[in-house]
């Protein structure tokens, strides 16, 4: 029940160690019960309620732990990224910018210790009692995603055989193979007959290096005033070795839609942060429901007056309102007020209210030479109003005299000021 979040989570971050923890790096954590799904971090709040915990009728309720969900589809799931230091008398663990003391404290227990058996069981002691973190899904054939509970000790073990499983866990080293982290893209756009691109944004709380194939950028500098440029546009630049810092708001371009294809490996190492970068990302998007304990809520509403989320205009990556994105289909729903918020682990472009309507129809995404080529040419135009016409490279080279494409090797060129892809 909510009133034991601090057991649970104490339990949570004391899992099964034994021949499983050999060093400190990055884990997730597994139920060993039937449904075998994985811990998630979804939250690092904690209500007022959470930090009383009774234990008077000798065992926990099953009601579910806020902060810690359980979750099938764990591949691509930047939350059941656990990192792990310590020993198995006393573990450190991090994960989604959280980490054991700070909740602990925050729990008003900051004297405990986190503790773990070689059984599996996930523990520690509260007076007297010993309480294990479980899957309740043994009660019923639940498993889809959902929250954890906790349980005594004397609880657990009225339990049959098969029941107590749900009570053990078991932790997995990330090692690209057996168990990886990959990127799902969101956002697909065809570039030829049977040829696509896959994008998507991210925002995590370790570094992570990309594979082969795939690339990481942000936002560095933008034009939003339709006075100097034909349409707002922002330029993309790439974060070099496809080594992004944690804690960095990213776009990602991927190798193909397939999870499996996108695989990065997990940095324990500090990077030097991104200077410059116009993103903003979030860790989490924690909505209670009516029933749930609101001051628990910890997620970022949308709003098309200040934000912009990834999408496609005419074709081409851009930064749109919620209203034409496939990605503002995303966007968490809140059913209880109709609200739409930033998904966990996504990222956003801030704009000023005054940029609201220049960029309701989108801003592009231009790379460096894009971004010069438009801006040199909106230059052009608005200092000569005569020049009207013409056909140019993305290098500022004039090939044609008029608007006519025919005859024009393929390629990438810039006519009345705008690019358009020749084929």
């Amino acid at each position: 029940m909510k009133k034991i979040i601090l057991a649970c989570i104490s339990a949570f971050m004391a899992f099964p160690m034994f021949a499983q923890y050999t060093s400190p790096g990055f884990y997730r954590i597994q139920n060993q019960g039937e449904a075998g799904r994985y811990i998630s971090i979804q939250n690092d709040k904690v209500s007022e309620e959470s930090k009383n915990i009774s234990l008077s009728s000798g065992k926990a309720a099953n009601e579910p732990v806020e902060a810690l969900q359980l979750v099938k589809s764990k591949d691509s799931d930047p939350g059941t990224i656990i990192y792990i230091s310590g020993d198995k008398s006393s573990l450190i663990l991090e994960a989604q910018g959280m980490n054991t003391s700070k909740l602990l404290n925050d729990f008003g227990h900051g004297d405990q210790s986190l503790q773990m058996s070689n059984q599996g069981e996930l523990k520690t002691d509260y007076s007297g009692f010993q309480i294990d973190l479980i899957d309740y899904c043994y009660d019923y054939p639940v498993k889809k995603d959902g929250f954890c509970g906790v349980a005594t000790l004397q609880f657990i073990r009225q339990l049959d055989a098969d029941q107590k499983k749900y009570a053990l866990w078991k932790i997995k080293k990330i090692d690209n193979e057996n168990e990886f982290f990959g990127i799902n893209p969101n956002i697909s756009i065809q570039v030829g007959q049977n040829e696509y691109k896959y994008y998507t944004t991210l925002f995590t709380s370790f570094a992570y290096q990309l594979s082969d194939g795939m690339k990481a950028y942000y936002i560095d500098q933008h034009i939003y005033d339709t006075n100097h440029v034909k349409e707002p546009i922002a330029e993309l630049k790439e974060i070099p070795d496809g080594k992004v810092p944690a804690a960095t708001p990213v776009i990602i371009k991927c190798s193909s839609s397939n999870v499996a294809d996108n695989k990065v490996t997990l940095l324990a190492e500090t990077l030097s942060p991104i200077t410059g970068n116009e993103l903003k990302g979030r860790v989490f998007c924690f909505i209670p429901t009516e029933y749930e304990d609101q001051s628990m809520k910890n997620a970022l509403e949308f709003n098309q007056s200040t934000m912009r989320v990834i999408g496609f205009v005419d074709g081409e990556l851009a930064f749109v309102n919620d209203a034409n994105t496939s990605y503002g289909n995303n966007l968490a729903l809140n059913n209880n007020n109709n609200k739409k918020y930033i998904p966990a682990n996504k990222v956003y472009l801030p704009i000023n209210s005054s940029d609201a309507a220049a960029t309701a129809n989108g801003i592009k995404l231009l790379l460096p030479e894009e971004y010069a080529v438009a801006t040199s040419i909106s230059k052009v135009v608005s200092e000569d109003k005569s020049v009207k016409e013409g056909i140019y490279t993305l290098t500022g080279v004039k090939v044609k005299e008029d608007n006519n494409t025919n005859n024009l090797p393929s390629g990438i060129y810039i006519i009345n000021g705008k690019k358009q892809v020749i084929r």
